[in-house]
């Protein structure tokens, strides 16, 4: 099955995370399409866009990343959950994507879908100063 991976935010931070993921692993986030919605546009309009795409696409994965749980790109997308084809996932970060890039590149199992959000989250951290001290023995 063929996969198409769509990253979807308010403002550019969808361009901003697959600029990264290219960065650090090359081309193989090529299969990367981003929707940045901008004042005066509408969340459902790209929702209409995406349902013609994956109904002319059945045997392709849509795999969707959107920014913020319950906000409007996250609610328009959620619409297209409907489809066998369509995953979706909130609260994206580079972790989430990097994963999805490099370790999964068939199609998503509900399993691979839980290990996908907790490799996400292992990502986040509170760094204190302790945590950069160095031991000399490690050296």
């Amino acid at each position: 099955m063929k996969r198409k991976i769509i990253l979807a935010s308010h403002g550019e931070l969808s361009k901003g995370l697959a600029d990264t993921a290219r960065m650090i692993i090359g081309n193989v986030a090529a299969e990367i399409q981003c929707y940045c919605l901008k004042p005066g546009q509408t969340a459902d309009s790209f929702a209409k866009e995406l349902t013609a795409e994956i109904m002319a696409e059945p045997e392709q994965e849509f795999v969707i990343l959107s920014d913020l749980y319950g906000a409007s790109v996250c609610s328009a997308l959620s619409a297209l959950l409907v489809y066998p084809n369509v995953r979706l996932f909130t609260g994206m970060n580079i972790n989430m994507l990097l994963v999805i890039c490099l370790e999964y590149p068939e199609k998503l199992s509900d399993e691979d879908i839980q290990k996908i959000v907790l490799d996400a989250r292992s990502g986040i951290k509170a760094l204190s100063a302790s945590d950069l001290a160095v031991d000399a023995e490690d050296f």
